[in-house]
Parts: C-alpha cells; structure tokens; sequence
C-alpha cells in the first residue's frame, strides 16, 4: 500500500511538472488546424452560397421546423394552395413531414419545367407508390416496364380516338346497368335503400370499370380489399407501414388483392389460356409483362396499380359531382331532365358539369423529383432548385384564381358554356400526364346519367358539402365523406 502511495504522488508531482508543457503542445498542434478548419468552413459556405446565381424559391414560413405547414396542408389543402398562390405567387417552397416540397400552380409550369431541365425525375415517386401498393419492395424493375413499354401503348388505346374504339365504354355500361338493374330489383322487393354516398360510388364504379378492363372473369368480390386499400393508402405509402402492429388490416387487404389478381391471371401465365372479355389494354400489358420476364406477383402488382390509377380519380371526380346535385336541388332537376332525353356523350349540360367537377374536384397532383441542383426559368425569373426537392404541380391555385374564373368558389353548372374559358387541368401536363383522362371524364358522365335514370337520389340529414381532406398529398374522399344516401326508385 505504501508503494503504491509513493507511485502515485510521484505521478502526480510528474503531472503537475509538465502540465503547461502538454497544454502549450495541444495549444501549438491544435490552433492551426483550428484556423485551417474554421477557413475552409467559411470558405466552403461562401463558395456555397455563391454557387446559385440564381433567386431560391419563395418559402412559406413557417415556426416548426420538420412539420413545417403539413397539418395546414392536410387540414384545408384548398385555401392552404390558394393563400400560398396569393401570397408568394404561382411557385413556391414549403416544408413537411421534414421533406422540401415546391408547388407550381400555373397550368404549363411543369410542362416548362420539364423542357429546361431533364433532371425532373417521375420515376422515384413512381417506384414509392408501386411499392406502397403492391408491398413489392424491389418496384424498380416493375416502374421501368410500366413506363418504357406500356405507358406507350396505353398512350395509343387511351386517346380520344382510341377510347371510342377500344370498347371499353361499352363494357364498363354492359356492368353499371348490371350492376345497377340488381339494386333495382333489391329496391323492389325491400323498399328505399341507405349507405353512404361514397359506397354507393365506389362500388359500382368499381365493378364497372373492372369489367371494362379485365373482363367478367375479374373476381368482383374482391372489393372490400380494393375498398380497404385505397382508404388506407397513405399509411402504406408511409414507413411506418413495415412496423409489425401498423396498418395490419390495410397490409391483408393488399395481399388478398394481389391474391386475387394471381388467380385472375394465373391459367393464362403458366398454360396459355384465355382471359374471357379482357380489354386490349390489359391483354397486351400482361403480354409485355410475361416478354420482360416479370414474375406472377409482378404482373399482379403492375395490374393493381392499373386498376387504382384508373379508378381513383373517377371515384373522387364522381364522388364531388354527386355531392353538388345532391345539395342542390336545381343542379339535381336539370341534370336529371337531361339524363332522360339525351345520351351522355351529347348531354351539354351534363359536359358542363363533368368540366366543372375537374375545376373544382381534387386528385393527387403529379410528382416529380430533382435529382440534380438545377436553374430554372419560370416568369421571366431564373430560380435555384436544390437536389431532393420534390415538386407537384397542383393546379387548385389556378382553378380557383377569380382572374380566370369568375366567382370560383361557386358551382355553377353553365360554367363552361363559355367555350372561350380554359379547361381544367387536374390530370396533370406535360409528358406524364394522366393518359386516361379522356375515359374517365366519359366514365364520370355514363355514371352521373344511368344513376339519374334508375333512381331517386336524396340526402339523409343536413345538406352540407363535406370539406375534402387530404392524407399527405392524396385527397381523402373516404374520410372526407358526410353524406348518407338514401336511393329509391325513380318515380
């Protein structure tokens, strides 16, 4: 114990005797490499903040950092878009859920956009809602088939021309009155029937547009997942949608229709058999599927993403326009009055409306990403977009800018009458447009007209237009739904 005293006052005294020399040599080895830190540093943010020559994006302020202005967005994303246009103009940046988002609103913009700058990358978010759809995570190879080898030939058989000749108007009809001849008899034998407006919508719309498109051997009763899945689908886009007691019920819905689209698919895969009634369109997707060497689960997955890319939009679309009838009663009267003397590929009234829908409706905007620090041009002004910024083009600003249409936050059934006003652009520009907006605006139509021949339509309850939320970027009508419907037959 003694000695390990005397050791250890000896350490200390030796400590002590050369502490200012250890001080003086960390002092001298450390300062310059201080300076040399601290130089290039500032050198480093002064090159920097000198790379853009030109202006950043007009940011919407915000006090929380992260979250940004996301419950705003979320909460009211119509007058959040048009106060955001008003305040900083047609593009501007803003933040959420911590990721950097720019919204042009201008009709044209990200077709412009896309012209100057060929960094502006469809395909990330593309690969992020197959794999949130499908549960595929390696998407990749299922995105770049869809974009390089069917998108062009949906391009041709989705024209305006080639709709009319595709046949697909006519069986997705052949399903609606099938559908719609079955109420009547239920209506018959057990009187006046309620739910809500947005099953009425979905369901139908459902069972019609997959007979259009995948023939009557689809399995229709697979609409509670379909139901399930694109309620949900904000929370299987998120990352939390892997952790094990998270969206269960969501994931199980999306399995049971990929299931069932295996099934669907499954003789034709492996035995070459036929597909009784499937449309041209999906008869030579599968054919391109099998010609690239996609698996079965793949060809699935890409014919989920089909069938949610082409019901989605015309639910919502469908959805908006019926609610407007339905509170208000000289809308309801004209449309039906028309529905009974004319067909609605020439009902103008009927037209007018379906435009009016697509000004005042909501769709996910499309999304692009920039994979390289760019400078572009837009008004005349030369701006910076950093590298990982996402931009959507979201055309609400537009649609609802008293400059270009008056009184716009009113519903007015005549409105395009006026052949001189711009038609609505909610199905995106530029070279990924939406290339089934011509369908979906004659599937809108067929709906509206059939439902107003067959049947009494009447809200249950208070006549209040639902204020449409929004899940991330994907307008919720689900959620957003506060009509019940109550369906009779007509008198």
């Amino acid at each position: 114990m003694a000695a390990l005293l005397r050791e250890t006052v000896s350490f200390s005294k030796q400590f002590n005797d050369t502490f200012p020399t250890i001080v003086i040599s960390l002092a001298l080895c450390t300062f310059p490499a201080a300076i040399s830190y601290l130089f290039l540093a500032y050198y480093g943010n002064a090159h920097k903040s000198q790379k853009p020559s030109a202006l950043p994006v007009p940011a919407v302020e915000s006090w929380i950092p992260w979250i940004g202005k996301s419950v705003q967005l979320m909460r009211d994303p119509l007058t959040f878009i048009v106060e955001s246009r008003r305040k900083y103009g047609p593009l501007f940046e803003m933040t959420t859920w911590g990721s950097k988002l720019i919204v042009a609103t201008d009709p044209g913009m990200l077709m412009s956009l896309e012209h100057q700058c060929k960094d502006l990358n469809p395909s990330t978010s593309r690969v992020d809602a197959f794999r949130a759809l499908t549960g595929i995570h390696d998407s990749e190879r299922m995105t770049e088939v869809m974009g390089t080898r069917i998108m062009p030939v949906s391009s041709k058989i989705l024209s305006p021309s080639g709709t009319l000749k595709s046949g697909l108007m006519e069986t997705f009809n052949e399903r609606l009155m099938h559908n719609f001849d079955a109420l009547t008899a239920e209506l018959k034998a057990n009187g006046p029937k309620t739910m809500r407006l947005s099953e009425f919508i979905s369901y139908h719309l459902f069972c019609a547009s997959t007979n259009s498109l995948f023939g009557p051997t689809f399995p229709f009763d697979s609409y509670p997942h379909y139901a399930i899945i694109s309620s949900s689908i904000q929370i299987l886009h998120s990352p939390m949608a892997n952790w094990p007691f998270v969206a269960r019920k969501a994931r199980r819905a999306r399995q049971g229709m990929i299931d069932a689209l295996i099934k669907y698919t499954e003789d034709w895969w492996h035995n070459g058999g036929q597909i009784e009634g499937v449309s041209q369109l999906v008869g030579q997707s599968l054919i391109i599927m099998k010609e690239e060497n996609l698996s079965i689960e793949e060809a699935a997955g890409s014919l989920l993403i089909s069938l949610w890319g082409a019901l989605f939009n015309v639910s919502a679309m469908t959805y908006w326009l019926t609610a407007q009838l339905l509170v208000d009663e000289k809308i309801y009267t004209n449309l039906r009055e028309e529905a009974v003397d004319k067909h609605y590929m020439e009902a103008p009234l009927l037209e007018s409306a379906a435009l009016e829908t697509l000004r005042t409706g909501s769709v996910p905007p499309p999304t692009r990403s920039v994979d390289a620090d760019a400078e572009i041009v837009v008004d005349g002004k030369r701006y910076f977009f950093q590298k990982g910024s996402r931009i959507i083009s979201e055309m609400s600003g537009y649609h609802y800018n008293p400059d270009v249409y008056a009184d716009p936050h009113s519903f007015k059934l005549e409105r395009f009458f006026d052949e001189s006003l711009p038609r609505p652009k909610p199905f995106g520009e530029g070279h990924h447009f939406c290339r089934g907006m011509h369908l979906a605006k004659l599937e809108i139509k067929s709906f509206i007209s059939h439902a107003l021949k067959h049947f009494n339509l009447r809200v249950v309850g208070s006549k209040e237009l639902p204020k449409l939320k929004r899940a991330g970027l994907i307008p919720d009508v689900l959620g957003s739904d506060n009509i019940t419907l109550e369906v009779s037959l007509r008198d």
